[in-house]
């Protein structure tokens, strides 16, 4: 065989400094194997290109480890939920304190998000802070496995309000950082990956901890949830998770709300967080709902079915989501467009609340719609926050969409006294009021993120009407 390697082409990524862009340099060489004779003009010609392919095998990698290490913070962030309740009522009989210690837990992911996104943006690896953040989670779960009914209720509770102050990065803090992991075409992909691991965290965590409960205690459901959080620690530690750029301005007390000033801002944004904070009080009040609905029919145990087919059809719209994402400009209609999708199918269900099959059917078919609405979503807020502020857009949301969900229960529960299924068809109602809303006021055509004035941003200064962006290699790209 005539044999000539005709050119090798290879990429060199590097810094130019340790706090530097990374530097994708290609280069090409071309060889001549020895001896290789052409003949009749012609020679048999390999074309060996390797570029990018070490980055793409380390990309995988990483989002691989990503996935996992995300699964198991998520899932003790769900399952504990559960694990605490069934604590509380097993060792003080009081199904009351179990509702104050997932409320203590609950607080932070409101209360304190601004400043852990703030902090999860500014450090120069952000991985630590979320590997931390998950540490002194897992901490708490441990010590309240402990120490509820035995030690004074204030304290356990003021334990579990320091580690709920973990919630934020593990959710909104993490998603955040996607973009440090993978090139901007990878995005959307990951993006639906990440909500599949909320998917699986929000069926198999409670599930679990039930498992666990009934097998041994729950006091063991709690310390394996908190294993979880430790694993998981571990694995985001692992992860090569830096911050690009120049090292960010002094701090100030008006940075906790440069990521709300944000969200304020830029209208698609601003849109896509009402609409879904909306559709989160309906979220919030469909497990009440479906509780009525199963107590009415004389099989309670039905709620859970329901429930499990709405998770198994929202995993199954994420693995859609993932397989097929739309493009990052069509996100925000994705989202108002799922949000319908979650709401129209549940409502004959509302009409039908005794037909079991029915409900099945509905709950699976409205999990289906909730997939590519929570991918659409996750993609919305990487494609329209800058880079320097994403963390605290990313927690902000999240915590208003707990917020909401709260608020939602609270009001289901308010309304007990109504038929189930003019219950169900309230909570439906919710999903497709911010679908309208949404789609009313959703701009035609979403308009770059304009440069704030704000000093603790993306580094800009104050006053440029620069748009910034982030390409996805970890290089900043600056545009009118």
């Amino acid at each position: 065989m005539n044999l000539i390697i005709e050119s090798v082409t290879w990429r060199w990524i590097h810094r130019s400094s340790d706090s530097g862009p990374r530097v994708d340099t290609p280069i090409r060489r071309t060889f001549r194997a020895p001896g290789a004779v052409r003949r009749n003009g012609a020679a048999r010609t390999i074309r060996w290109r390797a570029a990018g392919s070490f980055a793409k095998v380390r990309g995988m990698r990483a989002l691989g480890l990503y996935a996992i290490a995300a699964m198991l913070v998520r899932l003790a962030d769900a399952g504990a939920r559960v694990a605490l309740t069934l604590l509380a009522v097993e060792r003080t009989g009081s199904a009351a304190l179990g509702g104050a210690l997932i409320a203590v837990l609950l607080v932070p992911h409101v209360a304190v998000a601004p400043a852990i996104g703030m902090l999860v943006d500014r450090i120069r690896r952000p991985g630590w802070v979320v590997a931390g953040a998950a540490v002194l989670f897992g901490t708490a779960l441990a010590l309240a496995a402990a120490s509820v009914g035995r030690a004074p209720t204030p304290l356990v509770l003021g334990v579990l309000l320091v580690g709920g102050c973990g919630g934020p990065a593990l959710t909104g803090g993490l998603s955040s950082r996607l973009a440090d992991l993978v090139p901007a075409r990878w995005l959307p992909r990951a993006g639906g990956l990440d909500s599949v691991t909320y998917n699986v965290a929000g069926i198999a965590g409670p599930a679990l901890a039930a498992v666990l409960v009934g097998t041994f205690s729950a006091s063991a459901a709690t310390l394996a949830l908190a294993g979880c959080a430790a694993a998981g620690a571990v694995l985001v530690a692992l992860l090569p998770i830096r911050r690009h750029g120049d090292p960010p301005p002094a701090f100030r007390a008006a940075d906790l709300l440069a990521g709300a000033r944000v969200v304020a801002a830029e209208p698609t944004l601003r849109v896509v967080t009402i609409a879904t904070t909306i559709e989160q009080v309906g979220a919030g009040a469909v497990p009440v709902a479906v509780a009525s609905i199963a107590v009415a029919a004389g099989n309670p145990a039905s709620a859970g079915w329901l429930l499990t087919a709405a998770s198994v059809g929202g995993l199954a719209g994420g693995l859609l989501w993932t397989w097929r994402p739309a493009p990052g400009p069509r996100c925000p209609a994705v989202v108002m467009a799922g949000m319908a999708g979650v709401a129209l199918p549940l409502l004959p269900g509302a009409a039908l609340p005794t037909h079991l099959p029915v409900l099945l059917a509905v709950f699976v078919l409205s999990g289906i719609a909730d997939g590519p609405m929570f991918g659409a979503t996750l993609q919305s807020r990487q494609e329209l926050s800058p880079p320097g502020l994403r963390s605290q857009v990313f927690t902000i949301s999240a915590g208003l969409k707990i917020t909401a969900a709260a608020g939602g229960a609270a009001l289901a529960g308010a309304l007990t006294g109504l038929p189930p299924g003019a219950q169900l068809a309230l909570a439906a109602s919710m999903p497709l009021l911010g679908a309208v809303l949404g789609a009313a006021t959703l701009p035609r055509q979403p308009r770059q993120l304009r440069q704030l004035r704000l000093e603790a941003g993306a580094g800009v200064a104050p006053g440029d009407a620069a748009v910034q962006r982030d390409d996805g290699a970890g290089e900043v790209r600056t545009g009118a």
